[in-house]
């Protein structure tokens, strides 16, 4: 569905996300973010295109620390804090490693496996199963 074919309240609902960069502010829908990183006050981001083909995504650095944007992509329902450094989006979840310390590989073909922290461990796959992921 286009913007174009959208009513006001479906572009309303569609959660979006203002990233700064060094000419002003990009908007992004919160969806086409794979995961979040930190880099000490530096958060990467990899960002799925618009085209919605899984190999097409771009990394996206911003002066901010991973905290900064902790709540709101949290409260989006799409988004797990797997690890200190890591915030994901459940929606591109590719595989779910349980042994071997635990750990994800996302959709975004890179095949890196993002550690899931112990603490974090037991909350993540009870979140899994509430959102209906794993039965």
């Amino acid at each position: 569905m286009t913007h174009a074919c959208m009513t006001n309240n479906e572009i309303d609902s569609i959660p979006k996300i203002a990233l700064p960069d060094k000419d002003g502010l990009s908007i992004y829908n919160v969806r086409n973010i794979i995961l979040c990183k930190s880099n000490n006050s530096y958060t990467d981001f990899l960002i799925m295109n618009d085209s919605g083909n899984k190999k097409d995504y771009y990394k996206k650095m911003v002066s901010r620390g991973i905290y900064h944007f902790e709540e709101y992509l949290l409260s989006t329902g799409y988004f797990f804090r797997v690890h200190n450094q890591y915030i994901i989006n459940v929606n591109h979840l590719k595989r779910v490693i349980r042994n071997n310390g635990s750990y994800v590989v996302m959709d975004d073909n890179t095949n890196e496996r993002i550690p899931i922290a112990r603490a974090r461990k037991e909350d993540f796959f009870k979140y899994l199963k509430e959102k209906g992921i794993i039965l």
